[in-house]
């Protein structure tokens, strides 16, 4: 059928059926005049998708359903149930300063709160603003999980570490492209980024064969004026020298192996994936 029709059937805009077609959710057939050709099943999916987009669901949340189907959803569902639980206990301390309550109890209500966070939460509170932004984004999808007792010490000298950094200074331009840049992720984003990351670790190979021209295009990039002139080239720069001066990957990404096991994890496939890109560019 044509866009048209799937566009009366269930309800959704152009550019929303062609948005699900760049996610690669749908994938309809392209006729000889130029024309899509779109499935029963596509217009069955995509009215699957836009009731999931209604519940609040993320593009990659979708995805992950459409790939691993209810198991997904199970999970999902504990983890927005989970999410609730922790907005309304938050609510009933805010409650408790409201009604001027006993420190002592508010004091043991939020240390019960606190051990249920996550290590991204607890970071993010430790470290507000562009300081944080800048340590703790490469890191996000393997910091959604608390802390084992066996990290603890390592998560508690890591804090210690980044606050004995001298400050990182950045120009009232390099600030503003930061925030500016920050603001265009959301955590759902950066999760389906590193997601397309981790799996093109997994499979380094297949992945250099299948990505030839984009890494191609992005090496010429790198080379360009545009890019050596930009903001984040500076900013990427600035960042780079700070870590080194201060021995950051020498100290931090020991102990943050230490304290999150699915950082570990992926730091051994990098450091795998790293020889197989070596040895197929030698």
């Amino acid at each position: 059928m044509l866009r048209s029709e799937v566009q009366s059937k269930t309800g959704l805009t152009r550019k929303a059926i062609e948005y699900y077609e760049e996610k690669g959710i749908i994938k309809p057939q392209k006729l000889d005049n130029g024309y899509k050709d779109y499935s029963e099943n596509d217009c069955e999916l995509l009215a699957h998708v836009s009731t999931l987009r209604k519940i609040g669901m993320s593009v990659s949340e979708i995805k992950e359903v459409l790939h691993c189907g209810s198991a997904a959803l199970v999970s999902m569902l504990r983890k927005k149930q989970y999410q609730l639980d922790i907005e309304e206990r938050k609510s009933a301390i805010l409650e408790l300063i409201v009604k001027g309550e006993d420190q002592k109890k508010i004091h043991e209500k939020l240390q019960q709160l606190e051990k249920e966070e996550t290590i991204y939460e607890k970071l993010q509170s430790a470290f507000p603003g562009f300081f944080g932004q800048l340590f703790f984004l490469a890191y996000q999808p393997f910091l959604d999980e608390p802390i084992r007792k066996n990290g603890e010490e390592a998560y508690a000298q890591y804090i210690r570490f980044l606050d004995a950094l001298p400050p990182f200074k950045v120009t009232k331009e390099e600030q503003e492209y930061i925030d500016k840049s920050s603001s265009f992720f959301d955590r759902a984003g950066i999760k389906e980024l590193h997601k397309n990351k981790i799996n093109a670790i997994a499979n380094m190979e297949l992945w250099l064969e299948e990505n030839k021209g984009s890494i191609s295009q992005y090496e010429a990039y790198k080379k360009s004026e545009e890019y050596q002139n930009s903001p984040l080239k500076q900013v990427q720069d600035k960042l780079q020298n700070y870590m080194i001066e201060n021995n950051y990957y020498e100290v931090a990404i020991p102990l943050i192996r230490a304290f999150s096991k699915s950082y570990d994890a992926y730091y051994q496939q990098l450091i795998k994936a790293n020889d197989t890109y070596v040895k197929m560019s030698s």
